[in-house]
């Protein structure tokens, strides 16, 4: 009997009735086919990672394509490691995907987002020079450690920060720009936010890097695609250059940890040489005199 397991990524933005309701019967559902992971549900949708057997997989699949909502789903497989979650968590959230924006100015991706463009499309943009620019809409620790060439950072420590990055980017504001994220969900508000804010000709890559990466892999994409389970990255080819340097000494390293504020615990990454230091390793400055006084200076 085949032990191998399967990792699958999926969302929707859909209006759900009853998400409360919703919530219990995911989470019936996963216990009875013993799949973990985490999915987030809210009024605006679904958000989700669940990793199981293959047969466990393939029934909860053909289980959500039977609900009319849900018909045509994008699940984006990879292969498994058996323990990428400790658990499963499903939530009742007010976002599938939290933004930090009022509600009045919150985005609905079925009314307001970026032209989708699909792998193919950016590799025909890449390999004939189009003059546009990426906007990488991850939290800065996953840009660190893989990215698009030539990508713009957006520095953000969570997406929360999503309404406090437009400005840095209001130079591009007349140039085509491609927004990326890691499978794609991120991109559907990112992208529309941006429109909102008056950017005038707005695409999202359909699929995220990890549909581009599967497509191209080793190509164009420096580095490897960090993921929120217990692989922590994602790596398409054994080809691949390692850009993640450790925040202590600066070699190289795909390796993370945290900082060591207790109030922070930003995620950093950290070599296995340093993380027997890594109790005195900060992110910043701040931090570090956070650490030794208690009192936060930002």
């Amino acid at each position: 009997m085949s032990n191998a397991t399967e990792i699958i990524i999926f969302y929707r933005y859909v209006r759900i009735s009853d998400p409360k309701a919703f919530v219990a019967r995911q989470r019936e559902m996963c216990e009875k086919l013993g799949l973990f992971g985490r999915i987030l549900i809210a009024e605006e949708g679904i958000n989700g990672t669940l990793e199981g057997s293959l047969s466990a997989i393939a029934e909860y699949e053909s289980w959500m394509h039977a609900l009319p909502e849900f018909s045509d789903l994008w699940f984006k497989s990879s292969p498994g490691t058996g323990d990428a979650f400790g658990k499963l968590v499903v939530k009742l959230r007010n976002e599938i995907v939290a933004t930090g924006l009022p509600k009045e100015r919150d985005i609905d991706p079925n009314v307001l987002t970026g032209t989708h463009i699909d792998p193919v499309q950016l590799k025909q943009w890449i390999a004939n020079g189009e003059d546009f620019e990426i906007i990488d809409m991850r939290n800065e620790y996953e840009y660190a450690v893989g990215h698009f060439a030539g990508s713009n950072n957006s520095t953000m420590g969570n997406f929360r920060d999503l309404p406090n990055i437009a400005k840095k980017f209001d130079h591009l504001k007349k140039k085509k720009v491609l927004t990326v994220c890691t499978y794609g969900v991120r991109c559907e508000k990112a992208s529309g936010f941006l429109k909102q804010e008056g950017f005038e000709d707005v695409y999202q890559l359909n699929g995220g890097i990890g549909t581009y990466m599967k497509q191209f892999p080793g190509e164009d994409f420096l580095g490897s695609l960090y993921v929120f389970d217990g692989r922590m990255t994602e790596q398409f080819t054994k080809n691949y250059m390692v850009i993640g340097e450790c925040t202590s000494c600066s070699s190289k390293t795909e390796r993370f940890g945290n900082c060591a504020w207790d109030e922070c615990h930003k995620q950093l990454l950290i070599c296995m040489n340093c993380a027997k230091h890594a109790k005195g390793i900060w992110c910043t400055d701040d931090c570090m005199v956070g650490a030794a006084s208690g009192v936060p200076v930002r």
